[in-house]
């Protein structure tokens, strides 16, 4: 393991910090702080390894969630360039200035409208695309596909507490998915020991940490709840999180995997998998929410699409997976589909 990092030193509590509230979903909900020097150190390393120059700012995430203060506030602010606020109307038609080098900030709902706008982004000299929060839908693998070189697009991995970790591009529909590098300020605190191949949970430290609420700076360290296969010094696999690893009959089984298979396998269909605790009889299993039959998917597709893991213990099909303002799966909004069993998801 790498030497343990020290606390941010400088570290002014203040009125100037910018608060940010996690949601919830992946752990307590609580209020975390970063100072401005973070946030501009986050726009300039991103700006300059992925952006590049821009001249307009079209913008799909909403500016309470860090991803898109960050790349629709303060990249617009610091470069003075305008920008064009679309969460407020998303479904309003997009408006690309003829010649601009455009950066569009993304979250999944927008890709399907910006596949329907492509002829707005053809008027553009080049469009970068951004993307966190969940993974990028069929529709994004399609336009990266049907718009290179014009379009290139890239997925943030990070979270409200640790900024930016990671980018990898996003593949052509296709293509297989690159491993994720870390940005250059980043440390991977990885068990150097241990064979490759090896699974270990994503454990950073970085100068964009956030403060705590109730702390007085930055943890030395944060272990992310990622599991991780590290492919270099400063790459790797994600394989899922820590909490979404389960044993189906003695067989681990990775449930980021699971979805990653049904994204590549059915490309047309909307699948989430999420665990069933223990069961005394059947054990641990999963249960999968989807939809997709109006593209002519059914249930025997998802089950041949998941012939290599042990299978789902239910299938639950939706009109519509539900979905947060950030466009992760709304957990919650999901258990209550299915009540027989809620208290036995976690």
């Amino acid at each position: 393991m790498t030497q343990p990092a020290t606390r941010t030193e400088g570290w002014r509590a203040g009125p100037d910090e910018v608060p940010f509230d996690t949601s919830g979903s992946t752990g307590a909900a609580r209020r975390w702080f970063r100072l401005p020097r973070q946030m501009e150190r986050e726009v300039e390393l991103i700006g300059t390894q992925l952006v590049g120059p821009v001249d307009q700012v079209i913008t799909y995430a909403p500016p309470q969630h860090l991803f898109g203060a960050l790349f629709g506030q303060w990249l617009p602010r610091m470069a003075g360039v305008p920008v064009h606020r679309a969460w407020t109307d998303p479904l309003a038609p997009l408006s690309v200035p003829s010649g601009a080098r455009v950066l569009i900030v993304c979250v999944p709902m927008a890709w399907n409208l910006l596949h329907r706008g492509r002829s707005a982004l053809e008027r553009a000299r080049s469009v970068v695309a951004l993307h966190s929060a969940a993974a990028p839908p069929p529709a994004a693998h399609r336009l990266v596909r049907w718009a290179g070189p014009l379009l290139r697009a890239w997925e943030l991995l990070g979270s409200t507490e640790t900024g930016g970790i990671a980018h990898r591009p996003v593949a052509p529909e296709g293509s297989g998915a690159a491993p994720w590098q870390a940005l250059p300020d980043v440390t991977l605190m990885r068990d150097r020991g241990a064979p490759m191949g090896h699974t270990q949970e994503l454990v950073v430290r970085s100068p964009r940490l956030a403060r705590p609420e109730g702390g007085t700076r930055p943890p030395a360290r944060w272990a992310t709840g990622d599991l991780v296969e590290f492919t270099g010094d400063r790459s790797f696999r994600l394989v899922g999180r820590s909490s979404s690893l389960i044993k189906v009959n003695g067989v681990k089984v990775h449930l980021t995997r699971v979805e990653e298979q049904l994204r590549a396998r059915l490309p047309h269909a909307d699948c989430v998998a999420l665990p069933l605790t223990g069961d005394p009889l059947a054990g641990e299993g999963y249960v999968i929410f989807w939809s997709g039959r109006r593209s002519g998917v059914d249930e025997a597709d998802i089950r041949a699409a998941l012939r290599d893991f042990p299978g789902p213990s239910r299938l639950v099909d939706l009109a519509a997976v539900p979905r947060t303002a950030s466009g992760k799966p709304d957990r919650a909004a999901l258990l209550a589909t299915l009540p027989s069993c809620s208290q036995s998801l976690t």
